[in-house]
């Protein structure tokens, strides 16, 4: 359970950037703590699932490169890449076609 704890604190320092932190009201602190523990435990998940095949950065990135049109009633997403392909295949994301607006 220790080594978890530490791990899961590592995480927040290096890849959540989460200190030094500067603020000037308690809730404000409570807030953003509380935003970034909901991101840790995305992040998380998301490594777990995702494997060692892509870090948690490259599945970030290359799904931010996700296209859609949009017209007055509908957007229509674009094909995917076949990385963004594998990847909501692998995290079992149904992406549809097109959504009504």
């Amino acid at each position: 359970m220790g080594q978890m704890a530490e791990k899961l604190f590592g995480f927040s320092k290096d890849d959540l950037e989460l200190l030094p932190l500067r603020v000037h009201k308690e809730e404000t602190l409570r807030g953003y703590l509380l935003l970034m523990f909901i991101t840790l435990i995305v992040f998380v998940l998301l490594k777990k699932t995702i494997g060692s095949k892509y870090t948690v950065e490259e599945v970030l990135l290359t799904m931010r490169n996700l296209k859609c049109k949009v017209y007055d009633n509908e957007i229509i997403v674009q094909e995917l890449a076949k990385q963004q392909k594998e990847i909501v295949e692998k995290l079992n994301i149904i992406v549809p076609k097109k959504v009504g607006v």
